[in-house]
């Protein structure tokens, strides 16, 4: 687990479900950004998203620079050949945001005058240029991806608290399963302050709730409904089959005809 890739791959500004992506694989990771084989079930269960997203991820980082992807090449020195996960390997100079290819080492400005870091891998800024900071921060994100959305400075306060003791990164994934959570009912969704003090990120998929009479009169109306189509096909076919058959049928000779008469 490496906090110090995961806080790079915060600050890029990645849609959502990428960035998810890339923080699971970052949290799998050393502090290079290498040596990470989570499987996708692993990463599509920390993100709370589908195998089939993570692999449209995976291939949107992979073309956008942000990752390489060594198909089978991960797992320990026992694993199985057939059983072995792809290994990934995040490109830190393109997270950072790295822009100085073909600068040599040691250049401070360019014919714009702009001055550049030499070799702390940051990217350049023009001359008196202010720090503005950036648009979306971590509270952000999570005021994003939590479902229910009250009392946002009491959750603001709830967040700096919650912060101090765990990664951000962290509690934003544990928000987004939190969200996602087939059997969270809206009634009952907590505020996000009391999520938030009360650490339920590092709580358990929520326990299949009871339906409702509606819920349970719609089910059966559904369920009704396909085994009136599955029937109707049955029949269909059947009536195709018969139809078949009756054309390939062969007639009886005539002198058998005459036989059967008598």
């Amino acid at each position: 687990m490496s906090i110090r890739v995961m806080s790079e791959v915060w600050r890029t500004n990645l849609p959502t479900t990428e960035k998810m992506v890339l923080l699971v694989i970052a949290d799998h990771a050393n502090d290079e950004g290498v040596e990470a084989w989570p499987s996708q079930a692993t990463i599509a269960t920390k993100a709370s998203i589908s195998i089939r997203t993570v692999q449209r991820c995976v291939n949107n980082l992979v073309k956008a620079g942000y990752l390489k992807m060594e198909k089978h090449a991960g797992g320990s020195a026992t694993c199985r050949e057939d059983r072995r996960p792809h290994r990934y390997t995040i490109n830190l100079n393109r997270v950072r945001g790295d822009n100085m290819t073909g600068r040599r080492r040691g250049d401070t400005s360019d014919h714009n005058g702009a001055t550049t870091a030499t070799d702390t891998g940051r990217q350049p800024r023009p001359k008196n240029h202010t720090n503005n900071p950036s648009i979306d921060t971590p509270f952000d994100e999570f005021w994003k991806i939590y479902p229910r959305k009250v009392a946002k400075a009491e959750a603001q306060k709830a967040w700096a608290k919650a912060v101090k003791k765990t990664p951000a990164e962290v509690i934003l994934l544990g928000a987004k399963r939190y969200a996602d959570d087939p059997y969270r009912q809206p009634a009952y969704t907590a505020h996000p302050s009391t999520w938030l003090n009360q650490e339920r990120w590092g709580d358990d998929p929520l326990p299949p709730r009871p339906l409702t009479p509606e819920e349970k009169r719609e089910r059966e109306f559904i369920a009704s409904k396909a085994k009136s189509e599955r029937e109707k096909e049955e029949s269909r076919r059947w009536f195709a089959e018969q139809e078949d058959l009756r054309r390939r049928a062969v007639p009886p000779p005539k002198d058998l005809k005459k036989l059967l008469h008598k």
